[in-house]
């Protein structure tokens, strides 16, 4: 079952104007944007929360959860059945909280008391779930533990989930739909936004690494190649010959190899380059490489190493031209 809905808060749209939301049964939505995009009021008026929204048979998660006086257990057990208690309490041993059910709720941290807030909603069997940054007290060692519980416990359920990290929505979302100012500016797929933003907006708000401008000077099909200086892109777009325009496309999207290794290879885009920056990400490490115009990869600490990535290495990018939006300016 899918739905599309008109959204907006107050009546005249000021803080919330969104046209066409698709929410689709059995599928997870991302809702996703920077801080103040309007993500939790568009939340908030599917949960019913604030007038004006749509009526939605839903569990709701909200950004804080409500503590009561009382043990955790207890705050955990408001209101629900007999049968969902019982399933709240399976969920919260899965989500290592279980144990901490018998002592005060205000004596719990941020990310325990946030995995109890989730043990709660995800034991409420309703047709939609709505969640307002359920990860955002966890630390990385939980985060994705709790991720995998909520998509095993989502099921076949529709889902309206909210976040601004990048990671979260790759993980939790089968599709998202980006918020900026109040308004949705692209929904599709979560590769599909992250990989092709529909416009510069967008490409701004998920932390498209590459935006490069330049001119349109060729085109074969759905393909247009965008000449920068020295630099060729070649991208998916619709802009005329002799026309400015911008290319964007994810720093996931690029494929390093040490010296000329990537000469051969079906990749449209290919361009030789040096490093001139790393950063240290975590989990990855951000490549910054100047191929005469600035161009960012992302690769593994392991991949770091093997290809003995550092400031001042020659290396090799590709990209494919599928995964390159070209947008008029």
């Amino acid at each position: 079952m899918s739905d599309s809905f008109d959204l907006r808060y107050p009546a005249n749209g000021s803080v919330l104007s969104v046209e066409g939301l698709d929410v689709r049964q059995g599928e997870r939505l991302v809702v996703f944007g920077p801080n103040g995009a309007g993500k939790t009021t568009l939340i908030r008026l599917l949960a019913g929360t604030l007038p004006g929204g749509p009526v939605f048979d839903s569990a709701y998660l909200p950004q804080s959860p409500y503590l009561f006086r009382g043990s955790a257990g207890f705050n955990m057990g408001l209101g629900l059945t007999a049968e969902e208690a019982s399933r709240a309490r399976h969920l919260a041993d899965r989500l290592g909280v279980g144990d901490l059910l018998q002592y005060e709720a205000s004596s719990l941290s941020g990310g325990e008391a946030q995995r109890v807030a989730v043990a709660r909603v995800l034991a409420v069997r309703r047709p939609w779930v709505l969640l307002d940054e359920p990860l955002s007290a966890q630390d990385e060692q939980d985060r994705m533990m709790v991720a995998a519980v909520i998509i095993e416990e989502l099921g076949d359920r529709g889902a309206v989930i909210i976040t601004h990290d990048r990671q979260e929505a790759a993980v939790l979302g089968d599709r998202m739909a980006v918020l900026v100012g109040g308004r949705l500016l692209q929904e599709g797929p979560v590769d599909e936004v992250f990989s092709l933003p529909a416009g510069d907006a967008v490409a701004a708000a998920v932390g498209i690494g590459n935006v490069i401008d330049g001119e349109v000077v060729d085109a074969e099909g759905p393909l247009t190649a965008l000449r920068a200086g020295e630099m060729t892109v070649w991208g998916i777009g619709e802009v005329p010959t002799g026309h400015p325009a911008r290319a964007v496309f994810g720093a996931e999207a690029v494929t390093l190899f040490r010296g000329r290794e990537g000469e051969a290879g079906s990749a449209r885009n290919r361009w030789v380059g040096i490093v001139t920056e790393l950063r240290d990400l975590g989990q990855l490490v951000e490549v910054v490489i100047d191929v005469g115009n600035r161009v960012v990869a992302l690769v593994t600490p392991g991949s770091q190493e093997v290809l003995q990535l550092g400031p001042g290495a020659n290396v090799t990018l590709t990209v494919k031209a599928t995964a390159v939006r070209v947008n008029p300016t």
